[in-house]
């Protein structure tokens, strides 16, 4: 291996430094990686692969980084295609060959074929806008900091909600145009450790070595343990979604750092295009990334929204089992990165007793796995009530305040596309689905919120029933509103494309057979019911004190993470 750029491509690095800088009339800085430098100027930024070979990664050959910088923009061009310019080719003397994309007219994805080095050219944004800085700038502390965190407003919780949801809709996006990969040696996580050298004797030797240290290698030794037990009993559903063609060539390094608002508009970029063991993954190990780190920086409520409306989007519930494994494996790597960088900083050695050496770096990411650990308590939330009445935008609130799997009866409709989608037939069919669904998330250890009408006692009973032969916790929340009120929702959702096909005749039916449908619950029902006025502000019911009458039927609030 080679885990230094030569001395002359060095010197050539510099070179091109000073030529930006007079050609761009402004200073150019450098920042490095481990792989690569990028050339930062008043408008672009150049991105140039060093001629190193790390093992799992070998630039050395000027064809090497050639095809690197090619499928650096290919996949790259997917979601951010407006930061994306071109290759550009470097002369020997550091300069950028005629054809570089350094002006629109000029842009060309082949330059010249006597370049001594060749660079991605992207357009340079402002480091302050990706996500992972917006939120350390706006979003509470996480529970644990000095103070305690406190809520979201409600015109940050909006900003971020919109934040949220654009970028799973562009996930979602990503992942449907992907091409499946059912080759042997990719997708699964044993692939994964083989791509990266990790092995558990490498996960423990990152205990620092002090007293301290002692408690963090049972730590560590309990992770990898759970770690290894989950993949063994995972394995057969990997592999059976490989087949299914769930693995696919997708972003890799999905976290907040890698998003950022570029004219406005968020958008995902720098996938890893070194190494394709790492990027050809399960699509929702490719999630897993983002919604740990949200849950890392005390942004659950953020991670359950993008969770469900990732899973309306493709209806991958069953995919719902891997996520735990995959968000430890995640929070572990993260681990691992930073007691690596904080070793390197200091000159020591991860697990050579080092004493106090390596300081408390990681500490933050282990505890994360520990919390992922512990398994969730499920539960399940029947919402009730007539169309119009509120049950999406209140349910909306619950499950980012209980920490939930929501599923719609709406979308699910949708998602059978029958005819005659009010008839009794295809009602019960939807039911039957939404059941179906709603076991097997159970199952899965996760919590579980039924998003439908709920007005017939025989949909509630055999959704209680499913709970209770689960040993499973339920509860109802009745949702009601004036009739006046759910006839204008029913209106403006009708213009602006919800899901939900109920009009106005099919309220009057409800209305008529079961008022707003309180009655009609037996009065166990209603001893384990929570009544929501929805007249009241939607931010009211983001608050967790709004469903502190819940704690009672189906276990605490902010519980497990998964």
């Amino acid at each position: 291996m080679r885990p230094t750029p030569p001395a002359d491509q060095c010197a050539r690095v510099l070179r091109l430094q000073a030529w930006l800088a007079a050609q761009e009339g402004g200073p150019v800085a450098c920042i490095e990686t481990h792989i690569s430098w990028v050339l930062l100027t008043p408008q672009h930024a150049y991105k140039l692969k060093k001629a190193v070979d790390l093992g799992f990664i070998d630039q050395r050959s000027l064809a090497a980084r050639q095809h690197a910088c090619e499928e650096e923009l290919r996949l790259n061009r997917r979601t951010a295609p407006a930061l994306y310019l071109g290759m550009v080719g470097v002369s020997e003397a550091g300069a950028l060959l005629p054809g570089s994309p350094t002006s629109p007219a000029s842009r060309s994805s082949s330059p010249a074929l006597d370049a001594a080095d060749f660079a991605v050219c992207m357009r340079r944004f402002d480091p302050a806008q990706t996500l992972d800085r917006l939120l350390a700038a706006t979003w509470p502390a996480p529970a644990g900091a000095a103070s305690p965190a406190a809520a979201p407003t409600p015109e940050l919780s909006a900003v971020w909600a919109a934040r949220t949801d654009a970028l799973t809709d562009q996930i979602v996006a990503l992942h449907a145009s992907a091409q499946p990969v059912r080759g042997e040696g990719l997708g699964l996580m044993s692939d994964l450790h083989a791509a990266t050298g990790e092995s558990p004797a490498q996960w423990l030797a990152l205990a620092r070595g002090t007293q301290e240290g002692a408690q963090e290698r049972a730590q560590l030794q309990r992770t990898v343990a759970w770690l290894q037990a989950q993949e063994e009993a995972l394995a057969p559903l990997c592999r059976a979604r490989r087949e299914a063609g769930f693995v696919r060539e997708l972003h890799g390094d999905l976290h907040l750092g890698n998003v950022c608002l570029f004219e406005g508009r968020v958008t995902v970029f720098d996938g890893i295009d070194f190494n394709a063991s790492l990027r050809t993954i399960d699509t929702l190990n490719d999630l897993a990334f983002l919604l740990m780190d949200l849950h890392a920086k005390g942004a659950s409520a953020l991670a359950w929204r993008a969770l469900n409306r990732y899973l309306d989007a493709t209806g991958d519930h069953a995919g719902l089992p891997l996520l735990p494994m995959c968000m430890v494996w995640r929070a572990l790597v993260r681990f691992k990165v930073a007691r690596l960088k904080d070793a390197a900083s200091t000159g020591a050695e991860a697990g050579t007793g080092a004493g106090t050496e390596l300081g408390v770096a990681g500490q933050a990411e282990l505890a994360l796995c520990l919390r992922l650990l512990r398994p969730p308590t499920p539960g399940l939330v029947l919402m009730h009530g007539v169309s119009g009445c509120g049950k999406t935008a209140v349910s909306q609130g619950l499950l980012g305040v209980w920490g939930a799997v929501r599923l719609r009866s709406d979308v699910e409709r949708q998602r059978m596309a029958s005819s005659g989608r009010y008839a009794p037939a295809q009602v019960a069919a939807v039911y039957a689905r939404l059941h179906t669904l709603a076991e097997a998330a159970l199952r899965a250890g996760q919590r579980v919120i039924l998003d439908a009408t709920h007005l017939d006692a025989a949909q509630r009973q055999a959704a209680i029933a499913i709970a209770e032969r689960l040993g499973c916790p339920w509860a109802i929340v009745h949702v009601q509103a004036p009739l006046a009120v759910m006839r204008e929702r029913i209106q403006a959702r009708r213009l602006a494309g919800d899901a939900s096909e109920a009009d106005e005749a099919v309220l009057a039916q409800q209305w008529a057979q079961h008022g707003d449908g309180w009655d009609g619950l037996s009065a166990q029902e209603q001893a384990r019911a929570l009544r929501c006025d929805t007249t009241l502000p939607l931010s009211h019911w983001a608050r967790p004190e709004a469903w502190s009458g819940l704690a009672p039927l189906v276990g605490l609030l902010g519980g497990p993470l998964v």
